[in-house]
């Protein structure tokens, strides 16, 4: 006689230990997914930190390569770069920070040089003389991911010197922000040559090789010279009246009536 076969379910016991397997391998899934998503926020957030930054230093680098002044106080720290060019509509060219963005100005145009996935965290530059060679501008820039996910709020920072390769260039007038009030270098620090094919005028003193004395107006080291026979030297008599002063081919000086200066 075959013997019935009644159904069995599961004890009390055996149910809580699928349970706690189950919940064990749940939190340890849960773990393991969550690692997998952190790394992998950190690596999008550190990529894209990275390519920012190398996008602001090389367009800082290019318009600094390609200024014809980096217009800051040497060894002043600022935070905005200002940058002389020779042409119209850049110059001024600017960089500097708006909040958490870093903005590019050329003349009346502004570009966004970061976008909303990174935070501007410190932008700076210094500028430094370099006698005998152009100057150079020291900048430095921190960037941070935009995101509130743990494992993404990373950061960076990137510090670099730039310096200029081309002469300085102008294409407007230059000229002082007050009057009578600032030099073009200085005694130890001196201009080689200057070219002018318009008027010069000299308000104070002329010294031509030597530093002139308070009574002299003009003085020099070295022989004054007139490209031409036409030309000489030009004096006012006590009456007012100016005359001419120059030379036959004989050596004789002799003087004529002339056009006061």
């Amino acid at each position: 006689m075959t013997k019935p076969h009644y159904n069995r379910g599961f004890s009390a016991i055996e149910l809580m230990v699928y349970m706690a397997i189950f919940v064990v391998s749940a939190v340890f899934l849960i773990a393991i997914l969550t690692a997998v998503t952190r790394v992998q926020t950190r690596q999008v957030s550190s990529r894209e930190i990275d390519e920012q930054l190398a996008f602001v230093t090389r367009t800082i680098e290019e318009h600094v390569r390609n200024s014809s002044l980096i217009d800051l106080t040497s060894g002043v720290l600022s935070t905005t770069l200002i940058l002389r060019t020779s042409t119209s509509s850049t110059d001024p060219t600017k960089v500097y920070a708006s909040g958490t963005t870093l903005y590019l100005e050329e003349g009346s145009a502004r570009y966004a040089l970061t976008n909303s996935d990174v935070t501007l965290q410190d932008f700076s530059v210094t500028k430094y003389e370099n006698p005998g060679s152009a100057a150079l501008v020291d900048v430095s820039v921190s960037l941070g991911f935009n995101t509130n996910k743990p494992g993404g709020g990373i950061s960076r920072s990137f510090k670099t010197a730039i310096s200029r390769v081309s002469a300085a260039q102008f294409d407007s007038s230059v000229y002082p922000t007050a009057d009578n009030a600032l030099d073009l270098g200085i005694a130890s620090k001196k201009w080689r040559d200057g070219y002018f094919s318009g008027n010069l005028e000299v308000d104070g003193h002329l010294g031509i090789g030597l530093n002139p004395p308070a009574s002299a107006g003009i003085k020099s080291s070295g022989d004054i010279g007139f490209s031409n026979s036409a030309s000489g030297l030009i004096l006012m008599s006590p009456g007012g009246t100016c005359y001419r002063l120059a030379v036959s081919n004989g050596g004789v000086l002799s003087t004529s009536v002339a056009a006061c200066p």
